[in-house]
């Protein structure tokens, strides 16, 4: 009986050639992916807008509930939202009108665009926005733009301050 030998150094030379070709041609094809280009930067937000502080640096706020340029917050309102006096420095450059009221005590209260301004009792130090967007004593508070417009967007910082945040004065 004859037995045959099926790999012989001639068939293992073949083999040894095809995959050695088989492996060039791979590498060669770049492995059939292409890179995808790199995703474009994510589109930044809009800028906030600017809003109006006092020459120390206090935000400046109006409140919603004042009609016909005339104050709607007395009392205990004005303790915790202290009107802005009349001649009050403001910083940065107003583009609004800057004039004045007298309120129901004969203050003097500064106002832009015919919106009286105020200062937030909860601000305890420059900067801070405290007072954005509250809704108390019977109204919204809004942060003032140069242009004595309401800013009625969040900021970062406009999270009640602790003790400040709830109730209505």
């Amino acid at each position: 009986m004859t037995v045959k030998t099926l790999a012989t150094p001639r068939t293992f030379g073949l083999l040894a050639a095809l995959a050695a070709a088989g492996l060039f041609a791979a590498a060669c094809s770049g492995g059939g992916t292409t890179a995808a280009p790199p995703a474009a930067p994510p589109a930044a937000p809009p800028a906030a807008p600017t809003h109006l502080t006092d020459s120390k640096g206090d935000t400046i706020y109006l409140f919603a509930a004042d009609h016909d340029g005339q104050s709607a917050c007395a009392a205990s309102c004005a303790s915790y939202w202290p009107p802005v006096a009349a001649g009050t420095p403001l910083a940065g450059a107003a583009k609004g009108s800057v004039g004045s009221i007298t309120r129901s005590d004969g203050s003097q209260q500064e106002t832009l665009g015919g919106h009286p301004l105020y200062r937030y009792i909860g601000d305890k130090s420059a900067g801070q926005a405290n007072g954005q967007g509250l809704n108390l004593n019977g109204g919204l508070w809004w942060m003032v733009a140069s242009d004595g417009t309401a800013i009625t967007t969040a900021t970062a910082s406009s999270a009640p301050a602790s003790g400040y945040g709830g109730g209505n004065y």
